[in-house]
């Protein structure tokens, strides 16, 4: 057997010990209740148990609530799988800043794996506030703790420029480019 599945199981035993059996879709609703200790005892179950319960999460946020796809997120930023990437950055536009700050939060915690689509949505959707002031927000505390290359701050001073939906799609098309090149070396 696969020493990742394996992983995965011990991991997911680990976690529940404990706690009553429910299964992912219980834990998932749970995440709506009104009571916050056992909303934050969900969002612990659902991370604990990590990778094998993001296409349940990703697809309940499709159709969740503000409330809800804030938990949702939450869950997603303490799983820090790189594979959530495009669906945290869908979530920039929101119309809750909560949901957005959210996202932004968890998608710094992945650091760099996050920028490639983070740029890629830069060059697609700069006219949006809402996505310039999420990227704004994670390219600064990424520039802050030294993470950024020259291209990269780039784009930051790109978002921070009078017409940034001018220069931003030029300097994100740059250091996607600059990203590209540096993962293939």
């Amino acid at each position: 057997m696969n020493n990742t599945i394996i992983s995965q199981i011990n991991q997911i035993t680990d976690c529940i010990d404990d706690l009553p059996y429910q299964d992912v879709h219980s834990w998932l609703k749970q995440l709506s209740n009104p009571n916050g200790f056992l909303r934050t005892q969900a969002r612990d179950v659902l991370s604990c148990i990590g990778s094998p319960v993001i296409p349940d999460l990703v697809q309940a946020l499709e159709k969740a609530d503000t409330q809800l796809r804030w938990e949702i997120i939450r869950v997603l930023e303490n799983i820090h799988d790189p594979s959530t990437v495009p669906v945290l950055v869908a979530q920039l536009i929101d119309d809750n800043a909560g949901v957005r700050w959210a996202a932004s939060n968890a998608l710094v915690g992945l650091r760099r794996g996050a920028l490639p689509a983070l740029f890629e949505a830069l060059t697609r959707d700069a006219d949006s506030s809402r996505l310039r002031q999420s990227a704004h927000h994670i390219l600064h505390v990424l520039k802050d703790d030294g993470r950024l290359t020259e291209q990269e701050i780039k784009v930051y001073n790109a978002l921070e420029d009078v017409e940034p939906t001018v220069a931003v799609p030029w300097a994100a098309s740059r250091a996607l480019q600059s990203t590209w090149k540096l993962s293939k070396n």
